[in-house]
């Protein structure tokens, strides 16, 4: 009877360590975007400064870069933050991050 509670309890703790790539995303653009001092940005306004009108375009943006380029042209240093975060191989983070706030799931702190 043991054996079997205790396989129990590791199946209902395991999901609690395994973080989803949305909270990941979120993680890397506090740290690496938003908490920039004087320079941060929110990640609503930089959707909006990028002229996102669809999910698809960020995919578009992150995986091919171009995300760097065009934020550059209004926030460098964000730029900065933004290419350390694909740099460390995180574009699906990031990406997935950027699709749940263009979709409204903004969390506290980047609204």
């Amino acid at each position: 009877m043991k054996p079997k509670i205790l396989i129990a309890g590791i199946c209902l703790i395991t999901p609690l360590f395994a973080i989803n790539p949305y909270v990941k995303g979120y993680r890397y653009y506090i740290k690496y975007v938003k908490h920039i001092p004087k320079y941060g940005i929110k990640a609503p306004e930089l959707l909006k400064k990028l002229n996102i009108h669809s999910a698809n375009e960020i995919d578009k943006l992150v995986y091919s870069r171009k995300i760097v380029e065009e934020v550059k042209k209004f926030n460098p240093t964000a730029a900065k933050g933004i290419e350390k975060i694909l740099k460390k191989g995180k574009q699906k983070e990031l990406s997935i991050f950027l699709k749940y706030v263009y979709l409204g799931k903004i969390p506290p702190g980047c609204n």
